[in-house]
């Protein structure tokens, strides 16, 4: 079972899921799309090395 959000992150994904629903403009969702996977690939790297730092390995 995947853990739930906090409510204070439940809310703000509502509230983006809301505005990305209200959005008619296609370039601006490309554009919204590409941040975001661009944000989680950062985050997905900070945990790694964080990860990585907190066992003592060397990440690849």
């Amino acid at each position: 079972m995947a853990p739930s959000l906090s409510i204070d992150r439940a809310f703000t994904v509502a509230l983006h899921s809301r505005t990305i629903d209200s959005c008619d403009d296609i370039e601006a969702l490309r554009a919204i799309a590409k941040t975001l996977l661009e944000a989680w690939q950062l985050q997905a790297m900070f945990s790694e090395d964080y990860g990585a730092e907190l066992l003592r390995v060397h990440a690849p």
